[in-house]
């Protein structure tokens, strides 16, 4: 065996031996719905071969791709079971991202802002006797 074929065998190996971790490296995203950082450790593949192989291999990308998709119906899947259960916030979460067409839509954080200092001014333009009938009125308690 010449040089060349020596070359070529070692060459061989290599693609082999990457094509493996990049296998290895998916199988462990599938594991972790694609968070990188411990899919990567359980495959021991260094995180910057990582984004190395998704800018270079356009199938490593595509298959990667793919896991996230997966991770999302996973977690579409979990959020019908909670709402079937029963559970409010996440009836409250699922309305508030699917039915805003409907006014489920959560108000902006502008608008609470714009609430809040509108109540804070309210409350301090009233006298004593105004905020302590609020207190009676809320709390069912005589405070005198």
């Amino acid at each position: 065996m010449d040089k060349l074929d020596t070359f070529k065998v070692v060459v061989k190996q290599n693609r082999t031996s990457t094509q493996l971790k990049k296998a290895r490296l998916l199988k462990a995203m599938e594991k972790t719905l694609g968070v990188i950082q411990p899919a990567c450790r359980m495959a021991r593949v260094n995180r910057q071969t990582f984004y190395n192989w998704l800018k270079s291999d356009s199938q490593f990308k595509d298959d990667y791709q793919e896991v996230l998709e997966d991770a999302c119906d996973f977690a579409e899947m979990s959020l019908i079971q909670q709402i079937a259960d029963g559970n409010t916030t996440a009836i409250i979460f699922f309305l508030s991202h699917k039915a805003k067409h409907r006014g489920w839509g959560l108000p902006s954080s502008q608008k609470v802002n714009n609430m809040n200092q509108k109540h804070s001014n309210d409350l301090e333009s009233m006298s004593d006797e105004e905020l302590m009938a609020i207190i009676n009125k809320e709390y069912h308690i005589k405070i005198t």
